[in-house]
């Protein structure tokens, strides 16, 4: 037998009180930049949503950058709750960072995956994203170290 579940998500843009309901996304580095993140909406640089569920639970958060590369919308911070994984809130967040890029005029988007979250590559390569090159990507850690990781940046032409 089949059966099926239809889910309401809403997309809307993340608000500093949200904050605490994101806990799930990462530690608390994580959600300072996501505050730093939010800091930067308000001039304009970055586009930071989140999809809440009916019962107002955050299923996913992301952003994208309008400044860091001219021309381009640079998706980063992307990450959907594990117990909403392979359901299509991805594609959902990310068709919703690039009408953010859209709007704001950018003629592409492009985002980093890690080499090892195959996963991910693997959807980003289903929305039309192509490998473009490679970099180091760092940020810091709860303990105060910094991770670093080679990534694979993958590019989009909206």
């Amino acid at each position: 037998m089949h059966r099926s579940l239809t889910v309401a998500l809403t997309v809307r843009s993340l608000e500093p009180e949200d904050l605490p309901d994101l806990h799930w996304s990462g530690g608390s580095a994580h959600l300072r930049a996501l505050a730093e993140a939010w800091q930067r909406t308000l001039d304009g640089e970055v586009g930071l949503l989140c999809l809440q569920a009916s019962n107002g639970r955050l299923v996913a958060v992301g952003a994208v950058d309008l400044v860091k590369e001219p021309e381009t919308g640079e998706l980063w911070m992307l990450s959907v709750h594990e117990a909403w994984q392979s359901l299509g809130v991805g594609t959902l967040l990310v068709e919703a960072l690039e009408d953010v890029a859209r709007r704001a005029g950018r003629a592409a988007v492009q985002l980093t995956v890690e080499d090892d979250n195959p996963r991910a590559r693997g959807l980003y390569e289903r929305l039309g994203y192509t490998a473009v090159g490679r970099r180091e990507e760092s940020w810091p850690l709860d303990d105060g170290s910094t991770y670093r990781t080679m990534t694979t940046v993958l590019r989009r032409p909206l």
